[in-house]
């Protein structure tokens, strides 16, 4: 073909095959491969498939099935039927019983070694080109401490980045972090020297989600005898932090209840749990205070027999949100679709261990084809 077409339409087709093709697609020719692996074609691509998946998102799932206890992922499209895309196999094992899942950006997902012992590793892994690259390793203060993550893309720079803050143990009551950011461009840590905000994140259940060029988390710091509780935002490119109030029922909450972020579309979403209920408040204009809503409110016994242990997320297409519930009768946790218009639940037909179900949306790219592992 590359005989009887100008290059220019060779690399216009090449752009619109799924990532599967483009793989076998390296293997035809040197010039080929050299096309699909540089560094603006991987760009291109992306672009392309991030504006066709849009309203079709991918769902990464993992979770841990009982006996034994493994971590199993698989994707899933976001439409009625949940219908399972692939079953990407993990590369790397970790040294707790599971990686925390930091987040996903662009096809890339970050994994931390840190669930029970911190070992200070981090893995690139994109499950669409079954590649992955360790992290060098931070800087590990001596003194007792604690750390919390964020993964996300530095549109300025091309660059994939790493944020990471460092609590003290002896400076928790200022809570003003040690910060430091990983280039995937340099594949080096450096710290950060401009000022964190003092306000402290859990330190074992914080969760982050990358929006709008920015990590975010949910953050408190006491002001007198009160506690007040905040959206921290990082921006990747600008390398600052922000602050988004949260609506008043989470602002005044003890930082101890159990509170963590997602994605909500292009926006943010948090996700609360108090004694018997799991609530999920979204904000409908990102940046936008007064556009936080209530959308879903559910008992954790909303259904005999059964318990609903964490509202999963939100899906884009049908307005319904993913439960994890488990079940008395067989001693198993389950996933299931929960319709708040109508309070339905439709169960997904997957199993899970209680405790280490994550879901993260997803989009497949060709990013880190062109780096070395």
């Amino acid at each position: 073909m590359s005989e009887y077409l100008p290059p220019e339409i060779i690399t216009q087709i090449l752009l619109r095959l799924p990532i599967k093709s483009l793989l076998q697609c390296t293997s035809i020719c040197k010039s080929w491969n050299s096309l699909i692996k540089h560094t603006r074609f991987i760009n291109n691509h992306l672009n392309l498939n991030l504006d066709k998946t849009s309203n079709s998102p991918l769902l990464l799932l993992r979770h841990c099935p009982k006996d034994p206890t493994r971590e199993l992922y698989s994707l899933h499209s976001d439409n009625g039927s949940f219908q399972e895309h692939s079953k990407p196999e993990l590369p790397v094992q970790s040294l707790n019983e599971c990686f925390r899942i930091v987040g996903s950006c662009n096809g890339l997902i970050l994994l931390s070694d840190d669930y029970l012992t911190d070992y200070n590793i981090f893995v690139l892994w994109n499950p669409s080109i079954r590649k992955f690259i360790t992290l060098a390793k931070p800087h590990v203060p001596k003194s007792p401490h604690h750390s919390v993550h964020g993964f996300g893309f530095d549109s300025k720079k091309n660059d994939y980045k790493v944020v990471r803050l460092v609590y003290l143990r002896q400076n928790e009551g200022q809570a003003c972090p040690e910060i430091e950011l990983y280039s995937l461009n340099s594949g080096s840590w450096k710290s950060i020297t401009s000022a964190a905000p003092s306000y402290l994140i859990a330190q074992n259940f914080w969760a982050q989600v990358f929006v709008n060029g920015a990590v975010h988390w949910v953050a408190s710091c006491k002001k007198g005898n009160c506690f007040r509780n905040v959206v921290l935002s990082f921006d990747m490119s600008n390398e600052t932090f922000q602050e988004i109030e949260l609506p008043e029922d989470l602002a005044c909450e003890l930082p101890t209840k159990y509170m963590a972020i997602s994605a909500a579309g292009k926006s943010i979403c948090v996700k609360h749990f108090d004694q018997n209920r799991h609530t999920m408040w979204v904000m409908r204009e990102y940046g936008v205070v007064e556009s936080w809503e209530k959308q879903v409110s559910v008992d954790v016994h909303v259904t005999p027999n059964f318990r609903v242990l964490q509202v999963l997320g939100c899906r884009k297409n049908n307005g319904e949100f993913l439960l994890e519930r488990y079940d008395h009768g067989r001693k198993i946790g389950e996933f299931v679709s929960h319709d708040p218009k109508n309070n339905t639940n439709e169960c997904l037909g997957i199993h899970t261990d209680p405790g280490y179900s994550c879901i993260v949306y997803y989009t497949e790219s060709l990013v880190l084809l062109d780096k070395t592992s």
